[in-house]
This record gives structure tokens, sequence and C-alpha cells, in this order.
């Protein structure tokens, strides 16, 4: 049995059209295809959706990484920025030393040949620099304690407490030894004045030698040594001399004892005349 989808009246089975109001039922048919169509299209399409799912879910962990991206972009940006502020503070702090560098190793060194060491001292202190004293041995008594010579030219530039080593006179405390052999001990000593040398004295026997006459020397005639140390001269004492000298003494003296008695004599002979 057909129920009319238009007016419900029921119709046999193998109508072609309705009985009350002429509704073609192959109209149905069709309308009954086409919605089969569509619902054939309809779950292709759930069909199509439930695979593109299935293969978005697949798909997934390439999403993931897609989405990692703009991170490891922001990452990258970060690490960059860093390493550009790092090289403006090297830059900075490099300059600052550049520059501290500069002025510490751009002081002049004060010319101080002339002056005193004690003044060229007070120099180098108020230009930050150190010093040290060399001495240098000198006869002229006029660069006595003066600075003769510096290691770093004046005017020169250096770095800060760098050490500039000043040469200073000092007296030369050192004589030449002269020769004073075969001289007289008058002379000896004389010239041994003359170049501030100490001496001591010695005397010899001796027959060969002439009298009072220096025949050794301590120290060969030449060195040099200092002023403070000693020099021992041996001086011949002949034998034979001195016997003459003392029979000339002995002489002397009895002469002069003959002449005081006559003269005490004359004097009494003058004191009995004046009694008379």
């Amino acid at each position: 049995m057909i129920i009319c989808p238009n007016c419900k009246t029921e119709n046999d089975d193998d109508a072609k059209f309705c009985k009350n109001c002429g509704y073609y039922f192959l109209e149905k048919e069709n309308n009954k295809r086409e919605s089969k169509k569509k619902d054939k299209v309809k779950h292709k399409t759930k069909t199509k959706n439930k695979t593109k799912v299935k293969k978005e879910k697949v798909k997934a962990p390439k999403n993931k990484q897609y989405n990692d991206k703009p991170k490891s972009n922001i990452f990258t940006k970060i690490l960059l920025l860093f390493f550009i502020l790092l090289s403006i503070g090297l830059l900075v702090i490099a300059s600052i030393l550049g520059y501290h560098y500069y002025e510490e190793n751009n002081i002049e060194v004060p010319n101080v040949i002339g002056y005193s060491y004690e003044e060229a001292t007070v120099i180098l202190d108020t230009a930050n620099l150190s010093y040290e004293m060399k001495e240098v041995e000198t006869t002229n008594q006029e660069e006595i304690g003066i600075v003769i010579k510096q290691s770093k030219k004046g005017g020169s530039k250096t770095h800060e407490n760098a050490i500039i080593t000043l040469t200073v006179g000092v007296l030369d405390n050192h004589v030449t030894v002269p020769d004073v052999i075969d001289m007289t001990l008058e002379e000896a000593t004389s010239i041994l004045n003359e170049n501030n040398i100490s001496y001591r004295i010695e005397y010899e026997e001796t027959t060969d030698e002439e009298n009072n006459t220096v025949i050794k020397q301590s120290i060969r005639a030449g060195k040099k040594i200092e002023n403070t140390e000693i020099i021992t001269i041996t001086v011949a004492r002949n034998t034979n001399n001195n016997s003459d000298t003392d029979n000339n003494e002995t002489n002397n003296e009895e002469t002069d004892n003959n002449n005081n008695k006559e003269d005490e004599s004359s004097n009494q002979d003058q004191e009995k005349n004046l009694q008379n």
C-alpha cells in the first residue's frame, strides 16, 4: 500500500497516481533517490572529515615543530641582544682601561740632573715616580751629593711608579800610594801627608843603607787604597853612623861641661872682686 504524501490517501502498491488527488508517485522515488544520493554524499563528506581528522592527528608532531619555531626565534633574538649588550660592555671597559693605561704611561720624566739627591727625590715623588740611588766616586767637590746622571732622559714618557736610577757623586776616598823608597824619612812623611795617607814608621838596623833612609814600604807604589788604610815604611838605622854620632854627642857633652865649669869659675872670681 502506498500512502499519498500529498493527501494521505491509501493507494495500491502498483499505483502510479493517487486515486484521490492524482499525485504522481514516481516523483517520490526520484526524491528518494536524490535523498539517497545526498545521504551518500553526506556519508562521503563524513568519511573525508574523519580521514582528515586522522591525518591531523598523525601530523600533530609536525605542527608542534612549527609551533616551536616562534619560540626558537625569540630565544635567538634574546641571545643576539645579550651578545650585543655584552660587546658594548666590553668596549666600554676596554676604553676605560685604555684611557687609564694611557694616563699611567703618559707621565713625563722630569730632568733632575744638577739637583741634590734630596731635591731630586722630592721632584720625582711629585711626579708619582719611584727612584733608587747609584753612587759613583768623584774627586770633584762640586759633584759630591749631586745627581750626575739619570736612567731615563728628562722629557721622556713613562708609566706611573717607574723606577728612575739617580747616579750621585760621592767623595773618592781612594788614594794612589807614592813611591817613597830611598827617600829620607822627612821627605817620605811629607809626601804621605800631602796624599792624606796614614803611615807607621819602623826602624831596621843595617850597615849597608844610609842612615834615616826609607828602605821598604808595606804597600807597593801605584796601588789605590782608601785614605783610612795605614802604610808601614821601614827606615834604615845604620849602626856605624850611630856610633859616630854617639861619639860626637859625648864630645859635645864634655865640651859643654867644660864650658860650664869655666863660666862658673869666672863668676866666682867676679864675686870675690866685688867683695874686696
